[in-house]
């Protein structure tokens, strides 16, 4: 197995918390915390293995109905883990009983999840507003594109890279425009943006990022079902596409979908500042960002960002970026 069967990320690792959930050695994926029995590793794509074992686990047991972790399963979930894998596959968890409850908003308790299932669909939406950071020269592809976004959002926030706002406006809907040089500050950028935000939750995105129909259809359920938890952010996998050819860096978790009370920390690669840290948040595999890079700017984007923070530019990032992706 080279990716977890849950969120996609490479790496799974020996775990220290598969004995207290009754699942000695099982490996641990550091992105979302499933535990996945090491004996089904094959060289199969995405979740399957060499028999498909994971695969019929999955769609067997992830269904609409009560889910209880075993121990003879070939994964291992507490609450925490569940919900993102139960996402992946538009699904909505609802921990059974005080403990679990507690266990979904303290993780990681030992204790093996057991929870509801039920399609996501069922959710409510909460509204959401749109930030998008851009430059004067992205507005013209933007006003292109905002009608098609609008009915997907309260509103939507362009937060311009600039000294003044321009003065042609953007056609689309609810459409504000905020000038604010970005001084190489993107972190606070994204603040002006929260704070000019008039929802509860605010997606974050960049000019050259979009959003697929799925995505746009369950952000408002996946951030009610995080007000129903006291969440303060998810993290959207984000795809990144080189001249059109996906990427090996995946998911690349984007911490972009936050209450507006969150605020940004960084000046390149900035992140969410939560009181709990990774706690405050989750993962939503069914949600994605789609990420339009060209090779030129991959090639020096790294290289910009570590003149910008010094030692935070991540200059690794590149080769992965440059690599087509292996399943």
């Amino acid at each position: 197995m080279t990716r977890c069967p849950c969120c996609g990320a490479r790496g799974l690792r020996p775990s220290e918390r598969s004995s207290g959930l009754g699942a000695a050695e099982f490996s641990e994926c550091g992105h979302c915390g499933i535990l996945v029995d090491p004996r089904l590793s094959g060289t199969g794509t995405g979740p399957g293995t060499k028999d498909g074992t994971l695969e019929r686990f999955l769609k067997e047991r992830l269904a609409p109905e009560h889910f209880v972790s075993r121990t003879c399963d070939p994964i291992t979930v507490e609450s925490y883990a569940l919900r993102t894998l139960a996402l992946g596959r538009d699904l909505a968890t609802t921990p059974l009983g005080d403990a679990q409850r507690d266990a979904l908003r303290h993780p990681y308790r030992p204790l093996p999840a057991i929870a509801r299932l039920s399609p996501l669909s069922l959710i409510d939406r909460v509204p959401v507003s749109l930030v998008m950071l851009c430059r004067p020269s992205d507005l013209e592809g933007l006003a292109r594109r905002l009608p098609a976004l609008g009915p997907s959002f309260a509103e939507i926030v362009l937060v311009v890279s600039a000294s003044a706002v321009p003065p042609r406006p953007v056609p689309g809907g609810d459409v504000r425009m905020l000038a604010r040089p970005l001084d190489g500050d993107f972190a606070a950028q994204r603040n002006a943006g929260q704070i000019a935000a008039k929802s509860d939750w605010v997606l974050q995105l960049d000019a050259d990022e979009s959003l697929d129909d799925d995505t746009l259809a369950h952000l408002g359920r996946v951030a009610a079902l995080a007000d129903g938890t006291g969440a303060l952010s998810v993290g959207l996998p984000r795809r990144n596409l080189v001249d059109g050819v996906l990427a090996d860096l995946y998911p690349d978790v984007q911490y972009r979908l936050n209450r507006r009370s969150v605020r940004f920390e960084g000046r390149v690669h900035e992140r969410p500042l939560l009181p709990r840290g990774w706690r405050d948040g989750f993962i939503a595999p069914n949600l994605h960002i789609t990420h339009h890079l060209t090779r030129s700017h991959v090639e020096t984007r790294s290289a910009r960002y570590e003149e910008l923070s010094p030692g935070k530019g991540r200059t690794f990032e590149r080769d992965a970026l440059l690599t087509p992706y292996r399943p």
